[in-house]
């Protein structure tokens, strides 16, 4: 907690705003669209959705669980990454690279975006699905119904997203120098 405090104290106002109306408020909004549209999706067809299933075959809650856990945060980097690259160049959002003396942790992951959202997206996977799969099993639930399916992927993939945006946004703000990593669409 120290550790947001800190950060949060050395941000310029416009920095917190953005945090605030994009990475938290907008991105709420995205993943309820984005999430409930594609669970919806995804279960067309089902009658309900079982708890295991064999992956890209049909839609179950493990392999959606860790399916978001992996690509949640790698498209938030990609995405998140660019928006801010974009508004740092055009002058409506100051530079955080100072930062990355004073936070040594926004130095840990590699400058290219889609590199980062790998990273991140593994990382994760490896942290949080074990104790997650752990709480599916203890659930004892071998399936749901496809409304309740929608609406747990939906609550799950929205409060991923308010744990991981905010932190994306961070080491997107505290990039080295966005100006030279603007045309290479790998970065």
């Amino acid at each position: 907690m120290r550790v947001v405090a800190s950060v949060w104290e050395e941000l310029p106002a416009q920095n917190r705003r953005w945090l605030i109306v994009n990475a938290l408020v907008a991105t709420m909004a995205i993943n309820v669209i984005v999430n409930a549209a594609l669970a919806w999706l995804g279960v067309q067809g089902q009658d309900s959705v079982s708890m295991w299933g064999v992956p890209l075959v049909e839609t179950s809650i493990f392999w959606n669980l860790v399916g978001t856990l992996f690509l949640l945060p790698l498209l938030t980097c990609v995405l998140t990454t660019g928006v801010i690259r974009r508004d740092v160049r055009r002058g409506a959002l100051p530079p955080l690279d100072r930062l990355r003396s004073t936070q040594r942790w926004l130095v840990a992951l590699p400058p290219s975006r889609w590199r980062r959202g790998v990273a991140l997206g593994a990382l994760l996977t490896a942290v949080l699905a074990p104790p997650l799969v752990l709480v599916l099993v203890a659930s004892g639930s071998p399936e749901l119904s496809l409304d309740r399916f929608v609406v747990y992927q939906t609550i799950f993939a929205v409060l991923l997203g308010i744990v991981v945006t905010p932190p994306i946004a961070l080491f997107a703000m505290a990039d080295p120098d966005p100006a030279t990593l603007r045309d290479d669409p790998a970065r």
